[in-house]
């Protein structure tokens, strides 16, 4: 049974109140990205990303014909490969050479190095209920098998667990170095006395039959050659066409994973040990692998191979920088975010191994804020994928009632004025504006300038009126002639979001047909609904309108462009004052956008801070923050947090969205802080 949605917020709200959690969470998330980003100094992100991507892409084209070369290689040197299509024939096949190898004991020990693609088909409890004795040996994955629980990360799986809680598992004081050195003695006699090593495999390469295996602890070493069999499992993603493609990956992952250049170990692989090898080793005690078997699996990978919008979700080198980077993650965890793989990444994934139900409540969870694309050191388009799933996923009744609301904008007017008087009254909430701007506005302008049309979108005509005021104000100073059709409502950016892209497109063509008469430039002041209606709704399913889209502008860049032509629009004579400038998220990673907006109000006469952010999202999201308000608020409090720390009382953004919801937590905080559009300061120093 699919898990219900109350149980699921009973656990996401649980994670919200853990305090340790919390801390770990934060601590460890932070501590990986600033790791990484001084990873990165001594090698070009950019260049090797675009090269790890093209080298990746290239392998999954040929992808059946390198499976073939690297099996015929590893058998030319006495290993053996097998294919598995589904989990349970994996578990199978692992079964059944894991019993051969026993030689009828009783309870085989089957020692284990950490592997995601054996937590994937559930190998442990399998090789359990068959009476073995299953041994992690990777210092975090034992302390979740002795747990019971599972990892939750791809590469740090213990990183909900501190130093504490590892004492109290093995027994130990909370040193690490007590906790190494018991970890080591309890696990000695397991390497030595194991009748099979199995490991996974960060690659395999095809032209030599070569697994690769990237560490940081010496039990790859012994799982890898103590046992007399060793068994690696991995999907067939992980096969790559030569050694130079390993080392372009060698290049990426460690710094992406864990900051360093290279790992403590690397281990290259190719084949079970030779005879003379054998015989070397009989003379010190130790046995070597005499077999070595491959077990290379599907499970719903080719399925996503074949899919155009998921195929680049198979070049994932799985080194976790997407659920650093997380804002979600880092406020809940990956128990939490996730089923088995987690993080952004394992919102795509799981679908197409363990089916759709898994993964749709995690799937609500993504603000879409993009950061995770953005780390991700082969460029997956992430964000587009998951809101692929979320098409198909389960939807609130709440998001059902908004989305149901905001499609008739007949109705939502209605409701809108209606509630503009009480809003705000709660802390917390949102304001309405009880004048929208085209209460306000001009339909068709006046004067003789050149013609202008403001497209507000729904947040600003209805949140944030002021900022479409301020533009309009800065236009007719420098002489255009202002309009606003009264037609226009939503871009269909907020039923996007939702996983609802009829609505979306419905809303965009209806937008589209309300501003197709107008004049000029369309300027808008909200950054994430210009991305949207000139790049995402591609996606949605119509054929969005070229020419119109050639016309819009975000009004960051349009009245940058103003100021730097005709700097006597404003006054620069006025004290200077600091502003702390938030980058939302669509304006910085899907726009690109970062230096303008703050060389905007450089221009205008401001001082402006930027906020040390540890979030990378300030928790809005649409209807994100409607569904999950506390995890919203958590995020909110983190900006508001950064926001201290410049010692600002005014902070500005160009996104609508973000400004509400950064208003309405300082107002629930207590906190003096004016939040202001860009273009509301501007106005402020007109001539």
């Amino acid at each position: 049974m699919p898990e219900s949605r109350r149980h699921f917020s009973r656990r996401v709200n649980k994670a919200l109140d853990d305090p340790k959690l919390q801390n770990a969470l934060t601590q460890a998330m932070t501590g990986l990205r600033a790791r990484r980003e001084a990873g990165f100094k001594s090698f070009d992100f950019e260049t090797g990303r675009a090269d790890l991507k093209a080298r990746r892409q290239a392998n999954l084209t040929r992808l059946p014909e390198l499976i073939e070369q690297f099996t015929e290689r590893l058998e030319a040197v006495g290993g053996k490969v097998h294919f598995a299509k589904d989990a349970a024939a994996a578990r199978d096949i692992i079964g059944q050479i894991c019993w051969n190898a026993a030689g009828g004991q009783r309870h085989p020990i089957v020692t284990k190095v950490k592997s995601m693609a054996s937590e994937e088909i559930e190998l442990n409890p399998y090789l359990e209920s068959l009476g073995m004795e299953v041994v992690e040996t990777d210092l975090g994955e034992r302390m979740v098998q002795l747990t019971h629980t599972h990892p939750s990360h791809l590469i740090a799986p213990a990183i909900h667990l501190t130093k504490e809680d590892a004492a109290r598992v093995f027994g130990t004081e909370p040193t690490v170095e007590a906790i190494q050195a018991h970890a080591r003695d309890s696990l000695r006699q397991k390497f030595i006395s194991a009748a099979v090593g199995i490991s996974g495999a960060n690659m395999a390469i095809a032209e030599t039959g070569t697994v690769v295996i990237v560490t940081n602890e010496g039990n790859a070493d012994l799982t890898t050659t103590l046992p007399p069999v060793h068994i690696a499992l991995f999907g067939i993603d992980k096969v790559v066409a030569s050694l130079d493609d390993a080392v372009a990956m060698l290049r990426m992952l460690p710094r992406s994973g864990t900051g360093q250049i290279m790992t403590s170990y690397v281990n290259w692989i190719t084949g079970p040990s030779r005879s003379a090898d054998i015989e070397q080793s009989l003379t010190i005690g130790v046995h070597g692998p005499r077999e070595m078997h491959c077990v290379i699996l599907d499970n719903g990978r080719e399925d996503m191979r074949a899919d155009p919008v998921f195929t680049d979700a198979l070049t994932c080198i799985r080194c976790g920088a997407c659920s650093n980077a997380c804002p979600a993650f880092m406020a809940v965890g990956g128990h939490q975010f996730g089923h088995i793989y987690n993080g952004p990444i394992g919102l795509v994934l799981t679908p197409f191994h363990h089916g759709l139900d898994e993964a749709d409540l995690p799937n609500a969870l993504c603000t879409q804020c993009n950061a995770c694309q953005e780390i991700c050191p082969v460029d997956i388009p992430l964000p587009r994928q998951i809101l692929e799933h979320r098409r198909k996923g389960r939807k609130s009744l709440r998001k059902k009632a908004v989305l149901g609301v905001w499609k008739r904008p007949e109705l939502a007017d209605r409701l809108l004025r209606a509630g503009a008087p009480f809003s705000g009254l709660v802390p917390g909430t949102p304001h309405l504006a009880r004048v929208p701007y085209r209460d306000r506005a001009p339909e068709r302008g006046h004067g003789d300038g050149q013609p202008l049309t403001i497209f507000a979108s729904c947040m600003v005509d209805r949140v944030l009126p002021e900022s479409a005021v301020a533009l309009q104000r800065i236009a007719e100073a420098a002489g255009y002639k202002v309009g606003f059709p009264k037609g226009q409502w939503c871009c269909g950016l907020i039923s996007a979001n939702a996983g609802d892209f009829h609505a979306a497109d419905e809303l965009n063509t209806r937008l589209t047909e309300s501003l197709r008469d107008s004049k000029g430039l369309i300027v808008t002041p909200s950054a994430s609904c210009f991305g949207a209606f000139t790049i995402d709704a591609a996606d949605w399913g119509g054929k969005p309108d070229a020419k119109l889209q050639a016309r819009f502008r975000d009004s960051t860049r349009f009245v940058l462009a103003l100021l730097a032509g005709r700097p006597e629009l404003v006054r620069t004579d006025q004290m200077s004052l600091k502003i702390a400038y938030h980058d939302s998220c669509q304006t910085l990673r899907q726009l690109g956008l970062k230096s303008e907006p703050r060389q905007l109000l450089d221009l205008a006469g401001y001082e402006v801070e930027s906020i040390p952010d540890i979030a990378n999202c300030c928790g809005f999201g649409g209807t994100f923050s409607l569904e999950w308000p506390r995890v919203a608020a958590r995020l909110a409090d983190w900006k508001l947090d950064a926001i201290a720390k410049t010692g600002c009382t005014v902070v500005a953004s160009d996104n609508p969205g973000c400004l509400m919801h950064i208003e309405a937590a300082a107002r629930r905080r207590g906190m003096d802080l004016r939040v202001a559009h860009v273009l509301e300061l501007v106005a402020e120093h007109l001539a």
